[in-house]
């Protein structure tokens, strides 16, 4: 009897570490496939990319590029820009020409 009750223990015991191991792999794949920088986008009336001089376009981190882009929709908004923000998913943030795009959903632009 004292047998099964160790035996339950152990069980759940693995079940338990194998869980744990599974969770650990799903999250650093997840991790892996984040962007490794943004940018923001700016995109005139006619959905047409340009370049607004002395603007910051090039985060780390994606809250900070989105609180960017707010800021820029707030200031532009007479001027009828659009700002986005998009992942950089490899290379350095300044070397757009080498990189994937990808918005905040993960689709690929």
């Amino acid at each position: 009897m004292e047998f099964v009750n160790d035996f339950k223990h152990i069980v759940v015991l693995i079940a338990a570490i194998i869980f744990l191991l599974i969770t650990v792999f799903i999250t650093i794949r997840q991790v892996k496939k984040l962007p490794l920088s943004y940018t923001i986008q700016i995109l005139d009336s006619h959905d047409e990319s340009i370049i607004l001089t002395d603007l910051r376009l090039h985060f780390r981190k994606y809250e900070v590029a989105e609180s960017y882009a707010r800021f820029y929709r707030d200031i532009f908004e007479q001027q009828q820009y659009k700002f986005r923000v998009v992942g950089l998913k490899k290379g350095a943030a300044g070397s757009v020409e080498s990189t994937f795009l990808y918005d905040k959903r993960n689709k690929a632009l």
